[in-house]
């Protein structure tokens, strides 16, 4: 069904928004299309435009001569028909308006032109026992009572769509996930660029890469490779790396002539024995014997005593000079070896902090091993220098060197060697600096893809989805086959049908409409059969008295044109089905009685038998609309499907607007002067919400009691006495008491101010107003309980079982 039609462009409706207009007082809730829908507007409102809309759903057709047109129609499935895709509708759709009746029925504007043809069922037993026996094996196609193969269509539908249902659900979780993975919010790789590397990523990439994690060769990268890549990926360009390590291996060069020395011989001659025997005191002399050199005449600075002659010559004798030289000669090479010792601490690899972290595991490497071997040859210099040391302490005790060095030059080369290479690939990465951070973020990436992939089980769902396909693709396949079969059934229903296709029982059915309901005996459309080229063609004519009547009448006209559209309502592609019908103004140029017999067609025709998916009908006769709000209107549940709208025209712009109540819920305006007299009765207060009531009760008072006791008393009553007849009603009715007066004071003081303008100055009086409205009700009750009911019935108030009370001083 249609729920609702927005029109931004088409004739004079311009930016009408359902959503805005249609909307309930109170409560400002929108109210949609129903499926039973009343609109009353004046000539030229716009109702013909709407039902042009609606018709261009049937024809697949909008006249060229709306420029730039833009509409839409909301179904209730949510689904939209507009201006670029109603061509392709599928809805079934009958209208009835002007431009039908130009369409169909042009000889009633040219009686030069025809009649269009159409057919319905004729008779033919075989045929109609063929056709019976197909609809016997294709079963009831019913909505409420499908049986058969609709039946089972029906089920497979249900099935296959629970099916689809579920494997829509599944993809769209699936989706979801992946979309907000890739693009969806802050924890995205999208939206973590920076880290991940595109600023352009979407679905379409992250399941390219989902791909590429599950491949069976595809690793991901550990925990330490993450960190480092975490890191490098903020790493700027560095300047090359100059450092170098500049190494003589001074062990190598100056042992030799060390190991000589060291092992270097002293004649034993004239030596002192005792000095020879104790390095040590042999120390301690050789520092006294230089201390005392200088002044040999002086006296001991340890004993005190006078160093003699003899003494001095047997020190000579032992500190001769081939031992100070070689004593010399020792501290030189000690000197050597302790700077070189020294040294060593401004011998080391470049900071790591100049390299790029590519390299720092490598340089970390390459470090302990440098300073492992640098702390092995400084070990063999510090054994070398403790020799040395040892000698000079004992220097007539040669020393054999006999040591095997920690050190080795070759390894140290080899270390040299490779800190030169990471160094020389340190300094060529900044070329390809670009390229390595794009590759660790690519790193990055895919392993958060490969951690989304185990997150939310991606395998598993796919195999769901690819379960819940095979069962969905199982059941549309037999359902589409079961489809596929009815179809072919309905086509020979069809190809059967088309050989019972009879021009003149659609001619007849219009025939009965126009009897039937309308009387005309004389007025027929007739079905005449022509050959033309070797081929049968009907044409229609319309007939009086068996002659083609030339000169209708506007109502004969209207009346012809309506049953043609009742009866084609009938035709081999109708018959059968529950279109959605619009009926544009039918009652053209009708009187009453032919009004009425308008609302009785389609009442029974299409009301009672219930022959329409949705229906429109527009008016702007106030009759006919009466008519029409007394409908056999279909209820579900207590609740009516039926609407009204009103189609409004201002100056040169249309709207459609929900009907107010006056118009709606009040079949006359008798029914509305009962309504207010009865609100009146029940009010205690003036209000703003009730002011009317009371303010228009003078008024609203005399015309309900004009119409009622002339229709109670209809006979022109005896006045001799001075007394209107509107008063001898009054007495007739409530009996001679002051209630006649009171009655006569409300209507004329109430309802004129002409000569009691005094009266314009004062408040209403509430409690006589709702005195005598309590009075009226209870007096038409009383005497004509049958109306009274009947009353309350039409303004839509049960019957009142409680006594109304009546002031006793009005009796």
């Amino acid at each position: 069904m249609i729920k609702k039609i927005n029109i931004n462009n088409l004739g004079l409706f311009k930016n009408f928004q359902w959503d805005v207009a249609i909307r309930s007082n109170p409560g400002n809730n929108i109210i949609p299309l129903n499926k039973e829908n009343i609109l009353y507007g004046r000539n030229y409102s716009g109702k013909t435009t709407l039902s042009r809309i609606i018709r261009a759903l049937e024809t697949k057709e909008l006249s060229p001569k709306y420029l730039n047109p833009e509409f839409e129609i909301i179904l209730t499935d949510n689904s939209t028909i507009d201006q670029s895709n109603f061509h392709e509708n599928t809805l079934n759709v009958r209208c009835f308006n002007e431009d039908f009746i130009k369409e169909n029925l042009s000889f009633i504007i040219n009686p030069d032109s025809e009649i269009k043809p159409f057919a319905i069922l004729g008779e033919n037993s075989e045929i109609e026992a063929q056709i019976e026996a197909i609809k016997n094996e294709l079963g009831d196609s019913n909505e409420d009572s499908k049986t058969i193969k609709y039946k089972e269509l029906a089920d497979l539908s249900e099935l296959a769509s629970t099916h689809n249902t579920d494997l829509i659900g599944l993809k769209r979780t699936l989706d979801t996930q992946l979309t907000n993975k890739a693009t969806g919010n802050t924890d995205s790789i999208k939206q973590q660029h920076l880290k991940f590397g595109d600023i352009n990523y979407n679905k379409t990439k992250l399941l390219h890469e989902i791909n590429e994690v599950l491949l069976p060769a595809f690793t991901s990268i550990d925990a330490n490779k993450e960190t480092t890549n975490l890191e490098q990926i903020n790493e700027i360009e560095k300047i090359s790396v100059a450092h170098s390590v500049n190494f003589i291996n001074a062990y190598e060069s100056e042992l030799p002539e060390i190991k000589i020395a060291l092992e270097q011989t002293l004649l034993d001659n004239n030596k002192i024995a005792e000095l020879l025997a104790n390095s040590s005191i042999n120390e301690w002399v050789k520092k006294g014997y230089d201390i005392h050199s200088e002044d040999r005449n002086c006296t001991c600075k340890f004993c005190g005593n006078l160093i003699s002659e003899s003494r001095w010559t047997e020190l000579d004798n032992h500190f001769d000079e081939e031992s100070k030289k070689l004593e010399e000669t020792l501290n030189v090479f000690k000197e050597k070896i302790a700077r070189e010792i020294d040294s060593l601490s401004n011998i080391k690899l470049a900071n790591k902090e100049l390299f790029y972290i590519s390299f720092h595991n490598e340089l970390n490497e390459c470090s302990e091993s440098f300073n492992t071997q640098i702390l092995n040859y400084k070990a063999d210099l510090e054994f070398l220098l403790s020799k040395i040391d040892e000698r000079l302490l004992s220097i007539h005790i040669p020393i054999i060197y006999d040591y095997t060095t920690t050190f080795s030059q070759t390894d140290f080369s080899a270390t040299i060697e490779l800190y030169d290479d990471i160094k020389n690939r340190n300094n060529t990465y900044s070329t390809e600096l670009s390229g390595k951070i794009s590759e660790a973020k690519k790193e990055l990436r895919l392993l958060e893809v490969k951690r989304f992939v185990n997150t939310i089980q991606y395998s598993t769902q796919l195999q769901n989805i690819s379960s819940k396909e095979t069962e969905y693709t199982s059941k549309e396949t037999e359902r589409k086959e079961v489809d596929d079969y009815i179809k072919l059934k309905e086509k020979e229903i069809i190809e059967l049908s088309r050989q019972l296709n009879n021009e003149e029982e659609g001619a007849r059915k219009v025939n009965d409409y126009l009897q039937n309901y309308f009387g005309h005996q004389n007025l027929e459309l007739q079905a005449i059969e022509e050959e033309v080229d070797s081929d049968k063609k009907i044409r229609f004519n319309i007939v009086r008295d068996g002659n083609i009547a030339y000169h209708l009448s506007e109502g004969e006209c209207s009346i012809i044109s309506f049953c043609y559209f009742m009866a084609k309502l009938d035709d081999i592609h109708t018959a059968g089905e529950k279109p959605i019908i619009l009926i544009d103004d039918p009652i053209s140029s009708l009187d009453s009685n032919h009004i009425f017999y308008v609302y009785s067609l389609i009442n029974n025709e299409l009301f009672v038998k219930k022959r329409f998916e949705q229906i429109f009908i527009s008016t702007h006769n106030l009759e006919f609309f009466k008519y029409l709000k007394m409908l056999k209107f279909s209820k579900v549940d207590r609740q009516t499907q039926s609407e009204y709208f009103l189609v409004n025209r201002f100056e040169n712009k249309c709207n459609i607007s929900l009907m107010p109540s006056y118009l709606k819920d009040y079949v006359t305006e008798f029914n509305y002067l009962f309504h207010q007299i009865y609100k009146c009765a029940k009010h205690d207060t003036v209000s703003d919400l009730n002011l009317d009531v009371f303010y228009n009760f003078g008024n609203n008072l005399r015309k309900f009691l004009e119409v009622y006791l002339f229709y109670k008393y209809p006979s022109k009553l005896n006045s001799s006495d001075g007394n209107s007849s509107n008063n001898k009603r009054l007495i007739k009715f409530f009996g001679e008491n002051q209630t006649v007066l009171l009655i006569e004071r409300i209507t004329n003081e109430f309802s004129h101010l002409e000569e009691n303008s005094g009266r314009s100055t004062q408040p209403i009086d509430v409690p006589e107003m709702k005195t005598v409205a309590e009075f009226i009700l209870s007096s038409i009750r009383l005497k004509d309980e049958e109306q009274y009911n009947a009353l309350l019935e039409s303004i839509g108030i049960a019957q009142v079982i409680e006594q109304v009370t009546v002031n006793p001083n009005l009796n």
